[in-house]
């Protein structure tokens, strides 16, 4: 299954490692990760977010996408297999 990570962006559910709030600042996600690995190269930074402020952050095995749809939509997503049973209507 896969899952959409908004502006056209899609991976595989089974590549997810995590799913991270960039709002949470207990988390401190990005200080902690994201801007160390900005630098490194060990992974591949994908904005998919234009110019809204990210909300997620989604590692993979070999990127980390910046999403501006919230982690609690995209899990909800990942759960439910969103758009598998969709009907699409003209």
């Amino acid at each position: 299954m896969y899952l959409h990570l908004g502006a056209d962006c899609v991976v595989k559910s089974t590549e997810i490692v995590g799913i991270f709030s960039l709002l949470d600042k207990k988390a401190n996600i990005y200080d902690n990760f994201i801007k160390p690995n900005l630098s490194n190269g060990k992974y591949r930074i994908i904005d998919l977010t234009g110019e809204v402020f990210p909300s997620s952050c989604i590692l993979t095995k070999d990127a980390l996408y910046l999403s501006g749809i919230s982690p609690g939509t995209l899990k909800r997503r990942k759960e439910e297999d969103f758009g598998i049973n969709a009907v699409y209507k003209r």
